[in-house]
């Protein structure tokens, strides 16, 4: 009789601990590159925020800036107060602009709105009066166009010889000559980062 050997099927201790090796590589690749892709896309999706945020300020400072009127307005006990735009006071910008909308006549006011920007808190505010005469109880609305900045500072731009100039601390007159009139509004913005943007909006008087 003939011995036969019968070879029986499966894997040995080294080819199942290679095999585990293998895949524990692989698993750990697999999840390495799954952080990353949640990261970014966070990350991604926290810049567009900001970038949506930024597109919605800017509009919104656009409409102001090309909708300011040089009027004068009364102070809190009914005198005359002569200016009508400045960066000089507690506000970083404080005017008045036409075209505001009165809801079905709810308030008997025209279409005057008096604006107000502020930097408190690392907060970026637009600050709109019901009415457009300062009032001692005259209600106001705060919108808070950009957070979670180091700072924001604002300047008056005019041209003038082919040259752009910076003016802060500028307060325009209606007696002002045409010269002193700024050409245009310059907000300059100090994100979280600490990066540094200016943006320009042209001023429609």
């Amino acid at each position: 009789m003939s011995e036969q050997t019968h070879n029986e099927a499966g894997f040995t201790l080294v080819e199942v601990l290679i095999s585990m090796f293998i895949f524990a590589l692989l698993t750990a690749g697999t999840m390495t590159a799954l952080t990353q892709s949640l990261r970014g896309k966070a990350s991604l999706d926290t810049s567009m925020e900001a970038l949506n945020e930024l597109n919605a300020a800017r509009a919104i400072l656009r409409s102001d800036m090309s909708t300011l009127t040089l009027r004068p307005s009364r102070d809190e006990l009914g005198g005359v107060n002569p200016y009508v735009l400045t960066t000089d006071g507690e506000a970083l910008l404080s005017f008045m602009r036409r075209g505001t909308q009165n809801p079905s006549g709810l308030e008997q006011r025209g279409d005057l709105e008096r604006v107000e920007y502020h930097f408190e808190d690392g907060a970026f505010i637009r600050r709109s009066y019901v009415h457009e005469n300062p009032a001692q109880e005259a209600a106001s609305f705060d919108r808070v166009l950009l957070d979670d900045l180091q700072d924001a500072k604002l300047y008056a731009v005019v041209y003038q010889f082919n040259a752009l100039s910076k003016i802060e601390g500028l307060r325009l007159e209606p007696s002002s000559t045409q010269a002193l009139k700024p050409n245009a509004i310059m907000i300059e913005i100090t994100d979280e980062l600490g990066d540094v943007t200016e943006h320009l909006f042209e001023i429609g008087v």
